[in-house]
């Protein structure tokens, strides 16, 4: 009989506040991964604070850009070498903690920086870490879901358009992962929306993707998508509600120890590509696909999504019926929190969109998320119909 395995890190900080944890870990050198937007919001300096009232040498490197490229993990990496930390920290969204991630491993495992993409894909999962230092993640988006996965996305930039390569290795599960909502509140509500529907596709795809029941992902996912079905709306309408924030932060990180000890989805493939291809905000481009992804998903896994509108409350008459329920309640949240509907409303040009589909197709069936491996034909038709917006509807 097959056993499974659950990843999360060893420990969880939460709640209001609990960045003060930070003063608990023990390390005598502490290197920050960052990106300028939190060090202006003055996060870098509280972080730094903490670590030099308890005597800790502390550097750092706050140049992480959106969609993070291989030539900042190096530069990054470059740092890291000639100070010699105990201790690794990611502070921020997914690109500060994925870049820090893959710096750590890098770090660990000097000869991985001169690999090509494809060796390196084959060559992160076997590795060690912890030899040299730990991992401390600490997000400030209500979202990615990095502070407790072990995986981390890098751009490679060597190809026409970008593609977005997620890399995975058991090891790269953060140490400690600090949820600390106060950090997640100076979010403008555009930004809560994208990470708020990140989060709730972590969950949905943790649920619906696979077609066997696992109690300890179902009741993290279920959790996680009630939590932000009710409190992403009063969010984004408040961003100085620390209850919503709080509730937020923490269904963003149940989402994603449900997804991560689970699985993504083609929600999650085609996101990427997206992000890649056209600088849409990560979060964005899942909710953009998601509906239509779920009605994609109806002729792979319908008891699923009926069996999840049933644990969302939903009246359920029959298979059908309740996934259709589930899509329309997906649809309503997302209009709720003002997010697209279509790609052409995100400034798109259909020439451009057009000219890059067969491509942008194959790149998404490149990404291998996914269990389900779908016709070229078929991602191309999905596409087109994310790209006029129209209502999605179950197969017969």
């Amino acid at each position: 009989m097959a056993f499974k395995r659950f990843i999360v890190p060893r420990e969880i900080a939460h709640g209001w506040g609990s960045l003060k944890s930070l003063k608990f870990i023990e390390t005598r050198k502490a290197f920050i991964v960052t990106d300028s937007t939190i060090a202006k919001l003055g996060y870098l300096d509280r972080v730094r604070a903490i670590l030099n009232d308890k005597g800790v040498q502390s550097q750092y490197f706050d140049q992480v850009e959106p969609d993070p490229s291989m030539d900042t993990v190096k530069k990054c990496l470059s740092q890291v070498m000639e100070f010699g930390p105990d201790l690794m920290i990611g502070l921020g969204g997914g690109s500060p903690i994925d870049t820090g991630k893959t710096v750590w491993a890098f770090y660990e495992n000097p000869g991985l920086a001169a690999a090509d993409w494809e060796g390196l894909q084959r060559e992160l999962p076997r590795c060690r870490l912890r030899r040299k230092a730990r991992f401390v993640a600490i997000p400030t988006t209500s979202g990615t879901g990095s502070e407790v996965s072990f995986g981390a996305v890098i751009t490679n930039y060597q190809v026409d358009p970008p593609i977005k390569k997620v890399l995975f290795c058991l090891e790269l599960t953060p140490d400690v992962a600090i949820v600390d909502a106060e950090l997640a509140s100076s979010m403008p509500p555009g930004v809560t929306a994208d990470t708020g529907f990140d989060a709730l596709v972590h969950a949905a795809e943790a649920y619906t993707v696979n077609k066997t029941n696992d109690n300890m992902v179902d009741s993290l996912a279920v959790n996680a998508i009630k939590t932000i079905r009710e409190w992403l709306p009063r969010a984004v309408a408040d961003g100085t509600n620390a209850a919503a924030r709080e509730k937020m932060h923490l269904a963003a990180t149940m989402a994603m120890i449900a997804c991560t000890n689970s699985g993504g989805g083609l929600n999650h493939d085609a996101a990427h590509q997206l992000g890649s291809f056209y600088h849409v905000a990560h979060g964005r481009a899942n909710a953009v696909m998601h509906c239509h992804f779920l009605a994609w998903l109806y002729k792979y896994n319908p008891e699923r999504l009926a069996m999840l509108a049933r644990e969302m409350g939903l009246e359920v008459r029959d298979t059908r019926d309740g996934a259709q329920k589930l899509i329309t309640a997906m649809s309503e949240l997302r209009k709720q929190v003002s997010l697209p509907g279509s790609i052409k409303e995100m400034g798109i040009s259909e020439k451009v969109f057009m000219s890059r589909l067969d491509q942008l197709a194959e790149y998404t069936l490149a990404s291998g998320i996914s269990p389900q491996r779908p016709s070229l034909d078929e991602v191309k038709e999905l596409y087109l119909k994310v790209w006029e917006g129209s209502e999605p509807k179950l197969p017969v």
